[in-house]
């Protein structure tokens, strides 16, 4: 939260000033970027919000502060932060009524190295984890402490019992029992206010680095291509959930009992000065115990490991069958789903049998090692007494702290273990984080000129790297403001052609470029505002009507809305509900019908205003009605925008000046549309499943598209 997010006013200053000072510095972005930026940036200062924000946008630049009474020419037009606004000042002129004020001017940043970037290309989870924990090194350094200071007075317990022992009751010395017993309660109370420091930091550091990381990984999720992320949606949730044992492994009791470990050789150095030989059975039990530890951590984690795959599919398989619910129980398919869940239920079980059986074996083990060390502490103990280098009380306070020590030593095995667990969940994160990715920096290109042309060369896609491509175009050029069709059988490549065209697939080879700049090296902003895209099923998400229209959009005025809203025909849908613009939408859009769906979306695109619109099967689910809305909305677009739609339905036609038929994943024809519709509707009529179609050419006569 930052002074932004507590004043709207301020907050739509500060984007239109910064989105006029991106453009008079040749930079493209639009006010949803600048916004978002402005809401994650972190900083007490309205100042530091805007630098912040500033480097986020544009991550190659900074913003310096210059005071106003020694800027020079070179220095603008700059930035001023004055009278709680933002400011652009052009010239020296106005320097007169800034005294006093600071100027935020841009200078170009050298990169340098981060944590983050080390070895991000293969491992880029693991470097920010680094990174966040190398930030907070002073809190933990803080938990060291307090840790240092809690082991330390757990001695006093053992000296205290220790001077009863040889002091009190010899003599029944009943003032020093009082002042060693008020001593002792006051040590208790400090071990309790360090302990409660401890806990305090350590909840401080789990939140810091919570925030910080989770919204790391959230980002780079959302940035991966979206047809080159795991295909499984449950598997993916499940890897990014795994992110919370790794989290727990640095944040939790855990850290506390790995601080506690070096403490051993500690406290068997005081039983050493306080008993002489009857420190060498600690110091020889020890070895055992963690060997016991090391010898199961292997199998343990193997098990893990498995036990932590088999979930993910789990988990996967119910997300599967809850998004698909109604196909499942129209189809009467819950058996199956039944019968797959049972036998992953099974594995999972007999993972956690194995993993509770050997992890018990070896606590048990350990804890057998721990009693047998109290036992031969006192047998050594007495031949010590006897020898005169031992008092009672002194193998009272022996045994007290051989306990201690072998209590931290037999917590190594689910130290082990969880570190286990925390690095293949982090190997899966890696894994997951190096995959094809639009979160680049290099994504920068972006362009104010007109015209806004489409053009393919040499494009081939697959879904899969290393299958055979199933879209291939050679070369496809469409100019700024053409009205193109899209015509083929299901699955000769039309959706994925616009996909490609829209930037959310990566070709395989080749480029798709708009203005001439590849989408693959286009700025997010201005490519989601330069290209609008429907989907044929357009996803809604839980929250209200208004949110699901405006979303990614900022906070257009409510006449903004409404005027979108007569012209796609959706005006009718919402005068019928009680709340309008504000009624629950549940997650997915459930209770909508899929025209409703639709006409959603195709406002959703009216409030963007994009330069060029990609339409997959606009009508699919209209009825007669919305879809003549629909028509005649997208037949007054300006004349320099560019429409491009799949359809297989013919009264669309007239909409286009062009057509494409793919078929098989080729272009196979490239013709004016009047051609096609003037062809016979007929069973045989290639031109609509297909078949090559000759194209007029400029002097009249006809070819075919060589894709």
């Amino acid at each position: 939260m930052n002074i932004f997010s507590r004043e709207p006013a301020r907050l739509a200053n500060a984007c239109d000033t910064l989105r006029r000072y991106a453009a008079l510095r040749g930079h493209v972005v639009v006010t949803a970027e600048i916004e978002r930026a402005l809401l994650q940036s972190l900083g007490e200062s309205p100042e530091a919000v805007i630098d912040g924000a500033w480097c986020a946008l544009f991550p190659h630049e900074a913003l310096n502060s210059v005071p106003a009474t020694v800027a020079e020419p070179q220095h603008f037009p700059a930035l001023v932060w004055c009278d709680d606004s933002l400011s652009i000042v052009d010239n020296v002129a106005s320097i007169g009524i800034l005294t006093g004020k600071n100027l935020r001017v841009p200078c170009t940043v050298v990169p340098k190295l981060s944590l983050v970037e080390v070895n991000a290309d293969d491992k880029p989870a693991t470097a920010a984890i680094k990174a966040v924990l190398k930030a907070h090194a002073p809190i933990f350094a803080r938990v060291g402490v307090a840790t240092v200071l809690v082991n330390l007075l757990a001695i006093v317990t053992s000296i205290f019992a220790m001077q009863v022992y040889d002091r009190v009751v010899p003599n029944f010395s009943y003032p020093t029992l009082w002042a060693l017993a008020s001593g002792v309660i006051l040590v208790i109370v400090f071990d309790l206010l360090f302990k409660s420091i401890r806990l305090s930091l350590m909840e401080s550091l789990t939140r810091r680095v919570d925030e910080a990381l989770s919204q790391f990984f959230f980002e780079k999720i959302m940035a991966l291509k979206l047809d080159r992320r795991p295909p499984r949606t449950g598997v993916l949730v499940a890897q990014v959930r795994d992110y919370e044992s790794v989290k727990a492994f640095f944040t939790s009791t855990t850290l506390f009992a790995l601080a506690d470990m070096p403490f051993i050789f500690f406290f068997i150095a005081v039983i050493a000065l306080l008993g002489g030989n009857v420190a060498l059975v600690p110091l020889c039990l020890l070895p055992i115990c963690i060997a016991i530890g090391l010898i199961v951590q292997r199998p343990l984690a193997k098990l893990q490991q498995q036990q932590t795959d088999e979930s993910a599919r789990r988990q996967g398989l119910l997300i599967e069958m809850v998004h698909g619910a109604e196909s499942v129980k129209a189809q009467g398919g819950e058996w199956r789903f039944g019968t797959l869940w049972l036998g992953l239920t099974r594995e999972l079980a007999d993972y956690g049998y194995h993993i509770r059986r050997l992890s018990g074996w070896a606590q048990h083990l350990s804890g057998s090692f721990q009693q047998l060390a109290y036992v031969l502490v006192m047998v050594v103990g007495v031949f010590q007494i006897e020898a005169g280098h031992l008092t009672t009380g002194g193998l009272i306070a022996c045994s007290i702290l051989a306990s201690r020590a072998m209590g931290n030593s037999t917590q190594l095995t689910g130290i082990l273990v969880q570190w286990h667990h925390a690095k293949h969940a982090l190997h899966v994160l890696d894994k997951l984080l190096v995959m094809p990715s639009d979160d680049s920096d290099s994504r920068q290109a972006s362009s104010t000129l007109e015209p806004h042309y489409l053009s393919i060369q040499g494009v081939q896609y697959a879904y899969e790297v290393n299958q055979s491509a199933t879209l291939t175009i050679n070369n496809l050029h469409i100019n700024a403001g053409e009205r193109v069709a899209v015509l083929g059988r299901n699955g000769s490549g039309k959706s994925t052609l616009l996909k490609l065209m829209a930037g959310l697939g990566t070709p395989n080879a080749g480029a798709v470029k708009v203005a001439g700049l590849d989408l693959q090296q286009c700025r997010l902003g201005w490519l989601r505002e330069t290209v609008g895209y429907l989907p044929q099923d357009v996803r809604l998400f839980g929250g209200t009507l208004r949110e699901n229209l405006t979303m990614g959009l900022g906070q257009p005025n409510d006449e903004y809305l409404h005027e979108a809203l007569m012209l796609t025909g959706l005006n009718r849908f919402v005068a019928q509900l009680s709340l309008g613009l504000d009624t629950p939408i549940r997650e997915g859009g459930v209770g909508l019908s899929g025209g409703q769906r639709q006409l959603i979306g195709v406002t959703r695109l009216v409030l963007l205003k994009p330069r060029i619109w990609l339409l997959d099967e606009p009508s699919a689910s209209l009825d007669r009605e919305s879809e003549q809305s629909v028509m005649a909305f997208i037949k007054a677009l300006p004349p320099d925008v560019t429409v491009i739609f799949t359809t297989h339905r013919m009264n669309w036609l007239p909409l286009s000046q062009r057509t494409l038929l793919l078929d098989e994943g080729t272009l196979k024809a490239d013709v004016p549309t009047e051609r096609v519709r003037n062809q016979p509707s007929t069973p045989q009529n290639s031109s609509v499943i297909g078949a090559p179609i000759p194209r007029a050419d400029a002097a009249g006569g006809v070819h075919e598209h060589q894709s």
